[in-house]
């Protein structure tokens, strides 16, 4: 799973907390997924691990062993790439990414002169992404509810928690938040703490970029989640108006009779 990034929910510490957090893995197939033609994806669907519509933590650890990363750099995503003027409209800024991964989106947005903060509830791609860049001269320090990474000019760090349990204030606030598969992947009993989480760390004129499934069949395993725009727009709340940039129909890649993935620029209603 060497460039794609993984989108996923989890508690940070395996003994005991992983059955109340759970998630839905099939979120991070889908931008692994996206490399891929049909046939690979209805392979990778097949296998066993995917056939739970909730994922725990322990699940999550089985994924990052069993599908080995090739060591890679990657490449940022091109939906980053591509709207980064829309999301951060003056850089250098502080972005946060949620679920990040090993995501190269985290070093893309670095090496542009922002500060970048990353989410992440399982420690070993966080590890291997800063073993990745030694020039980041990364140092790790433990915190009440995780762990950070944190490269030695401070601008780039990634907590390693269970993103529910984030104090207030503990993140900083933000220019820009790029949530690819964040919001959809948590379990929906969490997105609203999610959010809650998400939104304290935001500044008023904050940009959010937003991957989101939608108009799917009934929650099915190995399926991403689903989630109407209607909802979308209730959990974010009214402060804020939703660009749609692009719509895709990926109904045949997974199988299904309907479901899509929109790329969504939530905007503070004066700035369009």
């Amino acid at each position: 799973m060497n460039a794609a990034h993984h989108h996923h929910h989890h508690g940070a510490h395996p003994g005991g907390e992983e059955e109340d957090v759970q998630c839905n893995h099939a979120k991070g197939l889908n931008s692994h997924a996206k490399g891929l033609n049909n046939h690979a994806v209805s392979e990778m669907k097949k296998d066993p691990l995917l056939q739970q519509l909730e994922w725990s933590l322990v699940n999550w650890a089985h994924l990052y062993e069993k599908w080995p990363w090739s060591g890679s750099k990657g490449h940022p995503s091109a939906e980053l790439v591509e709207h980064v003027k829309e999301l951060l409209p003056s850089e250098p800024g502080r972005v946060l990414v949620p679920l990040c991964g090993r995501s190269p989106d985290l070093r893309w947005l670095y090496d542009r002169g922002n500060t970048v903060v990353g989410l992440e509830g399982v420690e070993k791609p966080v590890k291997q992404f800063f073993d990745l860049y030694p020039d980041l001269q990364h140092a790790t320090e433990d915190l009440a509810f995780g762990k950070l990474y944190k490269s030695s000019d401070g601008r780039l760090q990634v907590y390693v928690c269970d993103v529910t349990k984030v104090p207030p204030g503990a993140l900083g606030n933000f220019d820009a938040v790029f949530d690819w598969g964040a919001y959809t992947a948590i379990r929906p009993g969490d997105r609203l703490r999610y959010l809650e989480v998400v939104k304290e760390a935001m500044k008023e004129d904050c940009r959010y970029f937003l991957e989101v499934c939608h108009d799917g069949p009934a929650p099915t395993p190995g399926l991403p989640h689903s989630i109407s725009f209607r909802t979308v727009k209730l959990e974010f709340g009214p402060s804020r108006d939703m660009l749609v940039l692009k719509t895709l129909d990926i109904s045949e890649a997974w199988g299904v009779d309907s479901l899509f993935d929109s790329h969504i620029l939530m905007v503070p209603k004066d700035s369009k």
